[in-house]
């Protein structure tokens, strides 16, 4: 409450949420690259950390092919969900 305008407001704006109830996960990394001295505002970082979670990850892989050792890489699409 006792914050500067500017840092309540984005705060307030990271923690909006949407038409179907989630927030924006972008606006709450820009909270946690801000940098300040405040004691507060990194606690508040710590929190933000300590509720993120890990839903899923992917694996990606490129493939690359040639036809000679001299010809340019050509990048080989698979699609493994087709499989």
């Amino acid at each position: 409450a006792d914050a500067r305008a500017e840092l309540r407001g984005l705060v307030t704006d990271a923690f909006n949420t949407d038409k179907e109830g989630k927030i924006n996960s972008a606006l709450i990394f820009l909270l946690l690259r801000r940098e300040s001295d405040d004691l507060r505002w990194k606690r508040g970082q710590d929190a933000i950390r300590d509720a993120m979670r890990v839903v899923g990850s992917k694996t990606y892989v490129r493939c690359y092919q040639r036809i000679a050792h001299d010809a340019p890489w050509e990048a080989i699409t698979i699609d493994l969900a087709k499989a």
